[in-house]
């Protein structure tokens, strides 16, 4: 009997561990805004930004606690805190259909093409419970200028953290204070960027 249930228990265990838990990583938006700061002025310029269809739609998988994973899409949930950024630091955001959406960059007069890049990691130490406890948002911004040339590619790694009393009732906690952080680091980091200030 007794190797029965440990049989049991064992294919239990095999069933459940490496599950790929659904999870959105979407930051509160209402939390990206610009305080007053004289060294960090918003730029008069109008940018536009890409996203291509194949990365909105591309899911991710990353490591959870208890030998499980996590799954979401980075670019469509933090697309529109991406836009917040964008809005709060420049004069002017337009979607492009195409990094080289000549339509698009002619109509809206733009200084700047700005593609973000993305790349997510998690972690959890334990074997009991499957959200991730560490989460880390890293978001690079590929700046070009309308004729294709590379004006600058900031980057800034976001960190998450939340424990079991925390993400018990939001299980993507830590990935949306992850999220909060890289676009917070990105808006301060654009402002402070010079080359996106020179005339």
């Amino acid at each position: 009997m007794r190797t029965i249930q440990s049989l049991l228990a064992l294919l239990f265990a095999i069933a459940v561990t490496g599950c790929a838990h659904p999870i959105v990583i979407s930051p509160d938006i209402s939390k990206i805004t610009v305080e007053a700061d004289g060294n960090a002025r918003p730029i008069e310029r109008n940018v536009g930004y890409y996203i291509s269809l194949a990365k909105r739609d591309s899911p991710v998988e990353t490591p959870g606690g208890g030998g499980d994973k996590v799954k979401y899409y980075p670019y469509r949930e933090i697309e529109t805190g991406f836009y917040s950024v964008l809005s709060n630091v420049f004069s002017d955001v337009t979607l492009l259909k195409s990094e080289t959406d000549v339509e698009g960059i002619a109509q809206t007069d733009l200084a700047f093409i700005i593609i973000p890049e993305i790349v997510t990691d998690s972690s959890s130490p334990s074997m009991l419970t499957w959200p991730p406890t560490r989460f880390s948002v890293r978001l690079t911004c590929n700046i070009k200028d309308k004729n294709g040339n590379v004006v600058a590619t900031p980057s800034v790694t976001g960190e998450g953290q939340a424990e079991f009393d925390e993400f018990k009732h939001d299980f993507s906690l830590s990935a949306k204070r992850a999220a909060l952080d890289a676009l917070l680091k990105l808006q301060d980091a654009l402002l402070k960027t010079a080359e996106l200030h020179a005339p």
